[in-house]
């Protein structure tokens, strides 16, 4: 409870009356995530204009639009800003359950301890009033935390767990059995199960429509059992039959896994097998494939994938020739037509430019001539 602690302290030295308070001499933006800047079509100044924001003004805004606003930042900037602010702004926090079916602590750059994340969670959770539905955590984490977020919520949707190694097996299956509703889970950059965990999580969550298993693609040189490595892909294929999507960065599984997801998961309309180069994708299934509305190839960047940092593999560029001639074939048509695009964009440009600077010259010359 350090953040209500720390909310108390703060409101109580705020000063009451005509004199105005440190909140009311910042500018605009310091209430602002990081990044972030005011929409100026909306009449409203930026930080570097000296504007002085009375406190009635904030305690102004109804109720509604507060909420809009919390839900843009989220529980972090939440749990360590705005209700350090105003002892209403904590109160509404506090008593409106729907502000917290959705706890997003990711990406907050490391600028928070773990133990300090965790505590945050916690309020969260506890402020969702058994409302939660959708949670995420990066970097940190316990098995209490787990039993915590399981005692405290049935109806999970979505869980995902992005580099929580802190986290044991045991638990996180002990948990997962009693969300059975869960329908959505990310596992990146998790410590590594055994095949019969992935088994329990399709036994126990029937509606899961998308699943992430992301990691950092590793060569072993003398190691190639090729049953251990596809043991998850056949638990996928056998367990999770309403599967949508399925990510599987840096998996190395191998063809026959492949077949297995594929034969299993019916309902499949989403495969990235990014950074997976064991896969050698040729005509043999590209039947099966057909099917899909989207497919990612071991051989495409990850840089777009949100967590990109996590699954990152120097390995990747000496293994691009491996790739089978089809694959390399279709990047290299991809790259083709990009880069056709690029040059035709920028030929349309300078001839627009061109135009645009004959015309003017033109107009100019007439108004000295005349």
């Amino acid at each position: 409870m350090l953040a209500i602690g720390l909310a108390s302290q703060r409101m109580g030295k705020s000063k009451r009356g005509k004199h105005k308070t440190k909140f009311e001499k910042m500018p605009l933006s310091r209430f602002l995530l990081d990044g972030e800047k005011l929409d100026t079509n909306a009449c409203v100044p930026l930080s570097y204009h000296k504007v002085v924001i009375t406190k009635t003004k904030w305690m102004e805004l109804p109720s509604d639009i507060l909420l809009m606003i919390f839900q843009k930042m989220g529980p972090i900037s939440i749990l360590t800003k705005a209700i350090l602010l105003c002892r209403d702004w904590l109160e509404l926090a506090r008593n409106e359950p729907l502000l917290w079916r959705k706890v997003d602590m990711t990406c907050h750059g490391k600028k928070f301890g773990p133990k300090y994340l965790q505590d945050i969670a916690c309020i969260a959770v506890n402020w969702s009033a058994g409302q939660l539905e959708e949670f995420s955590a990066e970097g940190f984490g316990s098995d209490d935390l787990l039993q915590y977020l399981a005692d405290s919520t049935s109806n999970l949707k979505t869980f995902s767990l992005i580099s929580c190694r802190k986290i044991s097996q045991e638990a996180l299956e002990k948990t997962i059995k009693r969300w059975p509703l869960l329908e959505e889970i990310e596992l990146t950059s998790y410590c590594m199960c055994p095949p019969e965990f992935y088994q329990t999580i399709g036994l126990s969550c029937p509606q899961l429509k998308c699943f992430r298993l992301n990691t950092i693609y590793i060569e072993y040189p003398d190691y190639d059992d090729i049953d251990e490595k596809d043991s998850i892909a056949h638990c996928i294929g056998k367990t999770m039959h309403n599967l949508c999507s399925l990510q599987l960065i840096g998996s190395r599984l191998t063809m026959e896994g492949l077949h297995a997801i594929l034969e299993g998961c019916t309902k499949l309309e989403s495969l990235d097998v990014r950074n997976c180069y064991q896969l050698t994708i040729d005509q043999s299934i590209q039947s099966e494939l057909e099917r899909l509305k989207h497919l990612r190839l071991p051989v495409e960047s990850t840089d777009d994938y949100k967590f990109a940092h996590h699954v990152y593999s120097s390995f990747a560029p000496a293994v691009v020739g491996r790739c089978v001639p089809s694959m390399r074939v279709t990047m290299t048509m991809t790259m083709s037509v990009t880069n056709t695009l690029t040059v035709t964009l920028t030929l349309t440009l300078i001839l627009t430019l061109r135009t645009i600077l004959i015309s003017r010259m033109n107009k100019l010359c007439f108004m000295i001539r005349s």
